[in-house]
């Protein structure tokens, strides 16, 4: 049987399609209409009879965007790392926390110890919080496993979660995310990953990319081009983690190899920047873990943009250095700290972020589409930027269901 929902009087739709100032594609006094799961209608009131049956969301005046997405985070893990967020209070920097026996390879820890059963209780209130705040779609990472096993394991869990929670989770392998301590390298580590682990990911199909964390003390450009090069030839998009506390090629790698996304890039430059625009390749902003870390540099988001790169926005979620699963006050940092304008950081956190997941069934407000919609509990789509903190979601609709309330 054929579902219809009718979200109408919209005070303004932000569509996202592109169209008018800043992109962002505004209708006042709008209508939408979804048939099933996916968007059969977009114009002004009156501008279609409401079908008999049909359910409706009166929006009462209220904004309305698609439904956001969430395009960087570690969401699964264990552990607790508050010990650490105080000793950078202290003046430690991220590589003395992990010399003292911290960062990754302490929630590694928690991980290898957790069941698949465990590490999704813990994910499951992250996820709904993500929800409450108008996420429909996330990102996830493994890279706490650090082992073949724990990596699937961790994997295992991401394909659990949408049963338990009403948002799309797009797992990605981050098995190079740190050296684990039984590798004799990282070159070590990268082979095990490429003949063991990769074939068995791509076998159950537990990922759509792989991505690598290119720094000081994790992985080389060597190490990383060639197992992106194997991902590839698994069917994995690639996505690289580049220079976020140092400059190590990490972002030309991404546009040489075409990687679909690059994320943090603190530490770019220009030529870095162009590029990564001109190969096509997605730069993820995420000011989150640039403010939480203390002292790094701002994510140059003026520069990228003025590059020309496709922007998109994530949390970075993790228990380290990024403990934050508000994708809107992530928006708002990256226009306060990373120099975008508004309407850049409402389109990185819909349809840029739907590029960054290799997306292009949403993230945009357009017949064709898939329902995912927002109705904000506040008159302008900006209020997701300037209302700091503030859960602003009243109503989710995710693939044509209401998946959410806040009334």
């Amino acid at each position: 049987m054929t579902a219809v929902v009718v979200i109408d009087h919209i005070g303004t739709l932000a569509t996202m399609d592109g169209s008018g100032p800043g992109g962002l594609g505004l209708v006042d006094n709008a209508v939408v209409v979804l048939v099933d799961d996916v968007i059969d209608h977009v114009g002004v009131v009156g501008s279609i009879a409401v079908p008999a049956g049909a359910t409706i969301i009166d929006a009462g005046g209220r904004a309305v965007v698609p439904g956001l997405i969430d395009c960087h985070t570690h969401l699964l893990f264990a552990g607790d790392r508050a010990d650490e967020f105080a000793m950078r209070a202290r003046g430690c920097s991220y590589q003395d926390i992990a010399a003292a026996g911290g960062g990754i390879k302490s929630t590694m820890r928690a991980v290898r110890s957790a069941s698949v059963d465990e590490l999704v209780g813990l994910a499951v209130p992250r996820l709904r919080a993500m929800l409450a705040r108008g996420v429909t779609t996330v990102e996830a990472k493994s890279g706490y496993g650090l082992t073949v096993p724990d990596e699937l394991k961790m994997l295992e869990a991401l394909r659990l979660l949408p049963y338990l929670v009403d948002v799309d989770v797009h797992a990605t392998l981050l098995a190079a995310h740190a050296v684990p301590p039984e590798a004799a390298s990282a070159s070590a580590w990268v082979d095990t990953i490429i003949d063991e682990l990769l074939p068995e990911v791509a076998r159950q199909r537990l990922a759509d990319a792989c991505d690598v964390f290119v720094e000081a003390g994790a992985f080389g450009v060597v190490d990383a081009r060639r197992l992106l090069r194997a991902a590839h030839h698994h069917g994995l998009a690639a996505v690289v983690h580049a220079e976020q506390l140092s400059w190590q090629g990490g972002a030309r790698l991404a546009a040489e190899v075409s990687a679909r996304a690059a994320g943090h890039l603190e530490h770019i430059t220009a030529d870095d920047a162009k590029a990564l625009a001109d190969a096509g390749v997605v730069a993820e902003i995420l000011s989150t873990a640039q403010v939480f870390l203390r002292g790094q540099r701002p994510v140059p988001g003026r520069l990228l943009a003025d590059a020309g790169c496709v922007l998109a926005i994530g949390t970075d979620l993790n228990p380290g250095t990024a403990m934050c699963a508000d994708l809107p006050l992530a928006a708002g940092l990256a226009v306060t700290q990373g120099g975008l304008t508004a309407e850049e950081a409402l389109r990185a956190m819909t349809v840029g972020s739907a590029r960054a997941l290799g997306l292009n069934d949403r993230g945009v407000v357009a017949v064709g589409k898939r329902g995912d919609l927002v109705v904000l509990e506040a008159a302008s789509p900006f209020s997701l930027l300037y209302r700091w903190g503030e859960p602003l979601a009243r109503t989710v609709v995710r693939a044509g269901r209401v998946v959410h309330t806040n009334t």
